[in-house]
C-alpha cells in the first residue's frame, strides 16, 4: 500500500498528537506500539538496534475495516483492549534504541487514550512524547492539539473557544521554530474529509483484509482507531482549528521571516567558463528528457516488475488528458502546505471536499501518477540548476502508482538486482560522474506487499521472505555501487523523521566511501521537521519548497530530502566540470569538511567547498 494512502488512513493519529508532518505512521507496513508507565528493568529487556528485530502478530477482525469506522463502538474498544495487550507486552521484554520508534509508542498511546476518554492520561504521555522529540519544532508542537481537543471535550466548550484557544497556544510559540509545521498542520486539515477516509477504507484497506481472510496485521487496528478518532473529535472542530492557525499565520507571518542563510551559498558557472561536460545520473522515476542536455546514451529504463522498458518518462496513459488538472492538483498540495491561498490551493480544497467514498481510489492512484510522472524531472532540474556543463542520463524506475501493490516474489527480486547491476554499468559507460538517488525503501515494504497479496502462512513467515528478498537487493545495490569508485552516488535520507540506520534504508543507510547521504534543512539551515536522519547522513541542504522543473516546463516548488539530495549533487557535478581531475574522495571530503555543523545538522557550503579545492569563484 502507497505512503499517500496510508498517511490518509493514519490522519487523525498525527493531527491529535500535534505532530502531524513529523510523526511515523502507524501503518499496515510499519509496526505500532502502546507504552505503559511501568516495564521491566533495562537489564532484563532484549536490546533492539533494528526495525527487524520486532515480532509481526495478525488481529483477526469480525467485519471489514471500514465497517468499525461508524458501527459500534463496543466492537472497536475490543480490538483496541487487544491491540494495547499485545503491545504491553513487547514493551515488558525490549529495551528500544530508537527514539522515533519510542514516539510511535507513545503516540499510539496517546491514540488510545484519546479513544477511551482517558483526558487525565494525556499530560504524562505529551510531556514524553516531547522529550523524546530532538527538533524544536515537533517538540514545541507536540500534544498540542490533543491537550486542546481534551480540554474541549471535559468541559463541552464551544468552536469560539477552540479557534480563540489554537490563536493563543500556537502564538505563544517561537515562530522561527514552528512556521513550517503549522503551515502544514493547517493545510492537512484543511483536507480532512470523512468521506475521503471511508473510500480509501472500502476501496483499498477492505480489500486487502478480504485478501487475508480477515486476519490483518495489528497495524490496520491503529488505522481503524485513527480513523474514528478524526470523526469523532478533529472533524466537528475542523473549521474553528483551520481558523484559529490561520490567525497565527496571518499575524506572524508579516511580523518576521526566517533569515535565507542558503541561497547567497550558491553559485553558478558561466557558460564561457573554463570548464569540461559533466555526466549527472538521475535514477528516479523518470525524466522529460527534452528539457535537458543529455548524455549520447541518455538512459535506461525498467517498468513496475524490473523488465526493461523503452519509456523514459512514465507515459499518463488514460490520464493524459487529465494532466492539465492534475498538474494545478499538485501545485495547489505544494501551495496549501506553504499556506498560500492561490486558485491551485483551492480548486484541491474543493475537489477533496466534492469526493464520494466510491471516487477516491480513482483520485488517489491519478494524484499518485501525477507524483511519480513528475519527481524524475523536479530532481534532475534542481541537479543540473546554474551549471551549463551538465548532460542528464536517466535511469528510470516505472513504479507502481496504483493501490494493489506488485507481489513480490524471488523471481521479481532476481530481476531487480540484475536492473540495479545494468543502471550502474550504464552510468559507468556512459561517464557519468555523479547519481542523485532520491528514494529509499526497507524490508518493511516488502512485508505490507506481502500481506496484501496474503503470502505465508503468518507475518513472522512474511518478514523472514521479506528479509530476504530485501537482503538480495541490498546486497547488488552494495556491491553495484561499490564497484565503480569513479562515481560519486548521492542519496536523500527520507521524509519519515526516523532513523534510516534503524530502518536499514537502501540506499540511504548503506556505508560506502563513494557514496553520500543527505538530510533536508529549510533555507535558514534549520532542520525540517520530515527529515530522516541516522548515522549516515553526512550533509544537509535546503529541502524546502525548492523550485524546478516538471514535465512540460512549467516550474512548481516540492518539499522533501528528494530535493535536498540533488542539491549536493549538483554541487559534485559543478567541482567536476571545473576541476576534471578531481576524484570521488576529494569531492567529497572537500563538501564534507567544508559543510557547517550545527548539532545534528551539517549543512554544505558550495562556495566554501569549490575554495577549498582550489576552484575560484566570481563574487
Amino acid at each position: 500500500m502507497n505512503r499517500l494512502t496510508m498517511q490518509l488512513i493514519t490522519l487523525a493519529t498525527w493531527v491529535l498528537c500535534g505532530a502531524l508532518a513529523a510523526q511515523k505512521a502507524l501503518a499496515v507496513d510499519d509496526q505500532p506500539f502502546v507504552m505503559t508507565a511501568t516495564s521491566a528493568p533495562t537489564s532484563q529487556r532484549q536490546v533492539i538496534t533494528s526495525a527487524d528485530q520486532f515480532p509481526r502478530r495478525n488481529i483477526q477482525l469480525d467485519k471489514l475495516p471500514s465497517q468499525y469506522l461508524d458501527g459500534s463502538r463496543a466492537e472497536l474498544k475490543g480490538l483496541a483492549q487487544l491491540l494495547e495487550a499485545n503491545l504491553n507486552d513487547d514493551l515488558s521484554k525490549f529495551d528500544i534504541q530508537d527514539a522515533a520508534t519510542l514516539r510511535a509508542y507513545y503516540g499510539a498511546l496517546l491514540s488510545l487514550a484519546q479513544f477511551n476518554a482517558d483526558w487525565g492520561a494525556l499530560p504524562k504521555l505529551v510531556e514524553r512524547l516531547k522529550a523524546l522529540q530532538d527538533k524544536p519544532g515537533p517538540r514545541a508542537m507536540t500534544g498540542t492539539l490533543a491537550q486542546l481537543v481534551a480540554e474541549q471535550q471535559m468541559a463541552k466548550h464551544d468552536t469560539n473557544w477552540v479557534k480563540a484557544e489554537v490563536t493563543k497556544r500556537y502564538s505563544a510559540m517561537n515562530w522561527d521554530d514552528v512556521s513550517h509545521d503549522i503551515k502544514a498542520l493547517k493545510g492537512q486539515l484543511e483536507l480532512v474529509n470523512p468521506s475521503l477516509i471511508k473510500g480509501s477504507f472500502e476501496q483499498q484497506v477492505d480489500v486487502m483484509a478480504r485478501n487475508m481472510n480477515m486476519n490483518v496485521p495489528e497495524g490496520m487496528v491503529a488505522s481503524i482507531l485513527g480513523a474514528r478518532l478524526q470523526n469523532e473529535l478533529i472533524v466537528p472542530l475542523q473549521l474553528a482549528i483551520v481558523s484559529g492557525l490561520q490567525e497565527v499565520i496571518d499575524a506572524r507571518s508579516k511580523a518576521s521571516a526566517k533569515a535565507d542563510i542558503w541561497t547567497p551559498r550558491l553559485f553558478t558557472i558561466p557558460s564561457a567558463a573554463d570548464a569540461s561536460t559533466v555526466g549527472i545520473g538521475i535514477w528516479d522515476s523518470g525524466v522529460d528528457l527534452t528539457l535537458f542536455a543529455s548524455t549520447p546514451g541518455k538512459g535506461i529504463a525498467f517498468d513496475r516488475e524490473s523488465r526493461p522498458s523503452p519509456d523514459l518518462l512514465r507515459p499518463l496513459g488514460d490520464a493524459q488528458a487529465k494532466w492539465p488538472q492534475l498538474k494545478k492538483l499538485v501545485k495547489g498540495a505544494m501551495d496549501l502546505r506553504a499556506a498560500l491561498d492561490t486558485e491551485d490551493a483551492r480548486l484541491l480544497k474543493q475537489t477533496v471536499a466534492s469526493l464520494k467514498p466510491d471516487q477516491v481510489k480513482q483520485f488517489q492512484e491519478e494524484l499518485s501518477l501525477a507524483g511519480v510522472y513528475t519527481h524524475g524531472t523536479h530532481v534532475a532540474g534542481i541537479a543540473v540548476e546554474g551549471n551549463p556543463f551538465a548532460r542528464v542520463f536517466t535511469a528510470t524506475m516505472l513504479w507502481e502508482h496504483r493501490t494493489e501493490p506488485v507481489k513480490p516474489s524471488e523471481a521479481l527480486s532476481q530481476r531487480t538486482v540484475d536492473a540495479y547491476r545494468q543502471i550502474v554499468r550504464s552510468f559507468a559507460d556512459q561517464q557519468v560522474r555523479v547519481v542523485n538517488m532520491s528514494w529509499r525503501y526497507g524490508a518493511t515494504a516488502y512485508e505490507g506487499m506481502l500481506a496484501w497479496h496474503n503470502v505465508g502462512s503468518g507475518p513472522e513467515e512474511r518478514k523472514q521472505l521479506a528479509r530476504k528478498l530485501f537482503a538480495m537487493e541490498r546486497d547488488a545495490l552494495r556491491e553495484a555501487i561499490a564497484s565503480r569508485p569513479e562515481i560519486l552516488f548521492v542519496a536523500g535520507s527520507g521524509n519519515e523523521d526516523n532513523s534510516a540506520d534503524f530502518e536499514e534504508y537502501i540506499p540511504a543507510g548503506l556505508n560506502l566511501p563513494n557514496l553520500i547521504t543527505v538530510g533536508a534543512v529549510d533555507r535558514a539551515g534549520q532542520e525540517t521537521s520530515f527529515s530522516t536522519f541516522g548515522k549516515t547522513v553526512a550533509v544537509h541542504a535546503n529541502g524546502f519548497e525548492v523550485e524546478s522543473l516538471l514535465p512540460g516546463g512549467d516550474r512548481v516548488k516540492f518539499s522533501g530530502t528528494s530535493m535536498a539530495s540533488p542539491q549536493v549533487a549538483n554541487l559534485a557535478a559543478k567541482l567536476f566540470a571545473l576541476k576534471p581531475e578531481l576524484t570521488v574522495a576529494q569531492v567529497r571530503e572537500a563538501m564534507i569538511g567544508t559543510s557547517e555543523r550545527k548539532g545534528r545538522v551539517n549543512l554544505i557550503h558550495p562556495r566554501h567547498a569549490a575554495q577549498a579545492l582550489g576552484i575560484t569563484l566570481s563574487p
